[in-house]
């Protein structure tokens, strides 16, 4: 099987234009759904899965419409924040109810095994670690064929724990992952074997300008620092 793992879009928050934990697009992350929409809607695929965030399903709802495939959401693939112990702090996410209610295509999961509930925001890096690699097994019991092929929405954080988890028996250190707004990353498992195809890759959003906060300049190449808290 074959999953692809998408960062959201450009938000409001990741251009710094609110501090809102809950926000949507940017001008410029509608302009890289469209980007991702072409890109995908010849790609055969077997489910999409998604955040509970309003700027995952803001990215994922264009491309689900056109492959005319329901998005499945998955408390797992919610935001990991950073805050410390104790913090407080609004989500702004809504029960899964109202959620499904204001974004005709999204519905719960039939697979997910759980109730329903979004991880605190608080929420420890050794909770995210464990989320992420229950959903990495879920993937790996739940799409056996060779062929089948899932697509994801996401955030930095969880994509960087799922990547590891797919590739590791053990979590390892909490070493950051390059993962831009838009960006695709793909990974493998087939005949027992866990392989990690691209990461970070961005063709598809060549012919848009370069968000300030990007890892790549104007012209594709590569910055050498990184950008201030940038996954």
């Amino acid at each position: 099987m074959l999953v692809y793992a998408v960062r959201h879009a450009e938000s409001l928050a990741n251009a710094g234009q609110t501090d809102s934990l809950n926000s949507a697009l940017s001008a410029l992350g509608e302009r890289q759904v469209e980007a991702l929409r072409r890109r995908f809607s010849v790609t055969p695929l077997a489910a999409i899965y998604s955040s509970p965030f309003l700027r995952c399903l803001q990215t994922a709802l264009p491309i689900a419409r056109a492959v005319d495939l329901p998005i499945f959401l998955r408390p797992e693939l919610s935001e990991h924040h950073h805050l410390e112990p104790g913090a407080r702090a609004d989500s702004e996410l809504e029960a899964v109810r109202e959620i499904v209610r204001r974004h005709p295509g999204v519905v719960p999961c039939s697979d997910y095994g759980g109730a329903y509930g979004w991880p605190p925001v608080d929420e420890s890096s050794g909770e995210v670690i464990a989320r992420m690699r229950a959903f990495a097994a879920f993937l790996k019991n739940r799409w056996r064929g060779p062929e089948d092929s899932v697509l994801l929405f996401s955030h930095g954080s969880p994509i960087a724990r799922l990547i590891e988890a797919w590739l590791t028996d053990q979590p390892g250190p909490w070493f950051r992952f390059t993962i831009d707004n838009g960006a695709v990353s793909a990974f493998r498992y087939y005949d027992g074997v866990s392989s990690l195809v691209c990461m970070n890759e961005i063709s598809h959003l060549r012919e848009l300008p370069a968000p300030q906060r990007a890892n790549f300049r104007e012209d594709g190449s590569i910055k050498s620092v990184p950008p201030n808290g940038y996954w």
